[in-house]
């Protein structure tokens, strides 16, 4: 094998039933039938519903040091070469990279064991009230590459100055680190080198100017690329030169105002799972784009590279965010699970970094940081993440608003609200709910102590049954009325920066437990588009107001594709 292998497609496969990662003697599993990689088991008719472990199965030629790269898996992983345990996968969602010596060069055997168990231990990352279904299954491509004794573990490319197109470069190596070495830098795939600098150490920074940089910005989403080479390895990445703040109440790209208006948006299709092939993502971003919208939360975990780079070049704003859904003050004060937030949000941070349209960073969707112990986590959170990236504001989703003790540590202030649907249940139509209730909170958001920070509006909305017209809750109808209603009342407002509706699709959550009742058929419903991505009525109202008064997307361009029938 020479340099990097591709190991999707079809691998050997076994589902173990009832089995965990832990306990699955997956070295010695016989295999029984063949699964897709990427993919997910329990996408699949034959295991819906069920919860076991499956191990995975191929082999690959190679030899000597080799770094195996996972992109995501859920929901825990042990990882095999020729019947060893080289490695674990214990962080959802997150990407895994496993450097080991696969001993002399011929046929090896790669195993995954990989299982969809859920649990209620405090130091988990998934719990088992978690609205959304946790797959089974590699999320993600995996590859495999021979390594030189001196290799290249990542890069970061940071624009600084929006004006020279200067960029802080930092180029990480790994292995047997020369103790000097040349480096030359290649920009947007240029047959000569535009520099090169003699460098020393694990970890090399510059500052360098771009040739005939171009600036990035949603209506005109240029992007660069470099590739770093030393004598016995090289690296290559895609990175947009742009800047992102918040101040003065607002958020600023490149220099000018943003307003925001978008979705929350699920990895997730009902036939693959999270390991939603290429065309669906462009597709969901072409309807999301060429409706009017200009904005994405990926909730509620980091999201997949292939992802990242499409809204890059489709010019889509996107908030990042670690893995967390509701997690308690029991939670948020357990030593192990504040370890595994800070790594899996390290992780996130460093690989989604380079990406241009990534303006937000966030955690812990509407964790209870209405406690003081809260405090502790969301504080150790934010310094791990500005340890890595100073470039970028930071934000968490909260659904205590006006009693959230943590809003301070954060540099832009996100509501999880949802008046006219979670409250005046006594009543058939409850929609006049939602005035007062975003107008509290904007009041609120304009205390002294809170008015210099931006407030995004990060999940609003109500469920629709589709065919169900009766006007009433649950009806498209209802569903259409009340987001006309939060629309019209935010599109101007002068205290949000950003709406956010909950959600695009409908997503499949779980079919018992805490949230079964309010979750008919096992989904949320909420989706102004179907899971199979049916537009409801909701789409077509939303579609109508944007057309009618289209979002400026940061440059002071309307979006490409509004106004077209």
């Amino acid at each position: 094998m020479a340099g990097s292998i591709l190991l999707d497609g079809l691998w050997e496969f076994r589902f173990l039933p009832g089995a965990s990662h832990d306990s699955a003697d997956a070295a010695k599993t016989e295999m029984t039938e063949f699964m897709a990689v990427p993919g997910c088991f329990d996408a699949l008719k034959k295991y819906f519903g069920q919860f076991g472990c499956g191990v995975y199965r191929r082999t690959v030629e190679c030899g000597g040091t080799v770094r195996l790269a996972i992109g995501g898996i859920g929901l825990a992983a042990r990882v095999f070469w020729d019947g060893r345990e080289i490695g674990t996968c214990l962080y959802p969602w997150s990407s895994e990279t496993i450097v080991f010596d696969a001993g002399a060069h011929g046929r090896h055997e790669l195993r995954i064991a990989v299982d969809n168990l859920r649990g209620d231990d405090p130091s988990a990352l998934f719990h088992n009230f978690y609205d959304f279904y946790g797959y089974g299954g590699l999320y993600d491509s995996v590859t495999l590459e021979e390594l030189p004794e001196h290799y290249f573990e990542r890069i970061e490319a940071i624009p600084l100055d929006i004006g020279s197109g200067k960029v802080r470069f930092r180029v990480f190596s790994a292995g047997k680190v020369p103790e000097n070495y040349k480096l030359q830098f290649f920009f947007d795939h240029a047959p000569a080198p535009a520099c090169e600098v003699e460098a020393a150490g694990p970890l090399w920074e510059a500052v360098l100017p771009v040739p005939d940089f171009r600036i990035w910005s949603p209506d005109t989403p240029n992007l660069h690329s470099v590739t770093v080479r030393s004598s016995s390895h090289s690296i290559s990445t895609e990175f947009g030169i742009r800047r992102i703040e918040a101040a003065g109440g607002k958020l600023l790209l490149n220099g000018k105002p943003l307003r925001l208006i978008g979705y929350n948006r699920h990895e997730a299709h009902p036939d693959f799972g999270p390991a939603t092939p290429l065309q669906i993502m462009l597709d969901d971003l072409t309807m999301i784009r060429d409706q009017g919208c200009n904005f994405i939360r990926g909730c509620h975990y980091p999201q997949k590279e292939a992802f990242l780079s499409l809204c890059d070049r489709m010019g889509m704003l996107v908030w990042d965010e670690s893995l967390g859904w509701g997690n308690s003050e029991a939670h948020l004060k357990n030593p192990e699970f504040i370890r595994k937030q800070c790594e899996q949000t390290r992780r996130m941070v460093r690989r989604s970094i380079n990406h241009p349209g990534v303006i937000l960073w966030g955690f812990l969707n509407e964790a209870d940081t209405s406690v003081n112990s809260a405090r502790e986590i969301v504080t150790k959170l934010c310094a791990t993440i500005r340890e890595a990236d100073l470039s970028r504001p930071i934000t968490f989703a909260s659904n205590c608003c006006t009693k959230d003790v943590c809003l301070d540590l954060a540099d832009v202030i996100s509501f999880n609200t949802y008046p006219g649907w979670y409250g005046g249940l006594e009543r058939p139509d409850s929609i006049d709910m939602i005035e007062p209730e975003l107008s509290r909170l904007a009041e609120f958001a304009s205390l002294p102590e809170y008015r210099d920070k931006p407030v995004i509006i990060s999940e609003i909305g109500a469920s629709a049954i589709v065919g169900d017209h009766s006007g009433m809750r649950w009806s498209e109808e209802y569903q259409a009325r009340l987001l006309e209603t939060v629309f019209r009342f935010l599109r101007n407002h002068p205290r949000c920066t950003g709406l956010l509706i909950w959600q695009f699709s409908n997503a499949k959550s779980y079919s018992c437990g805490g949230h079964s009742l309010s979750r008919p058929r096992g989904f949320n419903n909420k989706g102004l588009v179907d899971e199979y991505r049916r537009p409801k009525l909701a789409w077509h109202r939303i579609t109508e107001l944007l057309r009618a008064e289209p979002v400026r997307r940061g440059d002071g361009q309307p979006p490409t594709g509004v106004g077209k029938k």
